[in-house]
């Protein structure tokens, strides 16, 4: 009797051998990892205000890139005001020299 409960159980241990085996040689590619989760990339820290002559920097800056000459210091003098008011002409708007919202925009500031 000790014979067949060994050849049973070796019996049992060969096919959970072949059938390991034969999974592990079989035609189909095994399932693509699932692909890990999106992480959320950190928000943008908020910037601060821009200041008076900041503001004042960037639009001398705009008007230098449009064809003035200006000094970029962020003082809003005589110049810069007689540079916006070339700008606001060249671009059909009444000169003022008053740097508007609608003169912001054409300088794209």
């Amino acid at each position: 009797m000790t014979s067949t409960v060994l050849k049973s159980s070796l019996g049992v241990f060969v096919a959970l051998a072949m059938t390991a085996a034969l999974g592990a040689c079989s035609d189909s590619a095994p399932a693509p990892a699932p692909a890990p989760a999106p992480v959320a990339a950190p928000a943008p820290a908020p910037m601060a205000p821009m200041t008076p002559k900041e503001k004042t920097m960037a639009l001398q800056t705009a008007l230098n890139n449009n064809g003035a000459k200006l000094v970029v210091d962020g003082v809003y003098g005589k110049k810069t005001a007689a540079a916006v008011a070339a700008f606001q002409k060249s671009k059909g708007m009444k000169p003022t020299g008053r740097a508007d919202a609608k003169t912001l925009a054409a300088l794209g500031l």
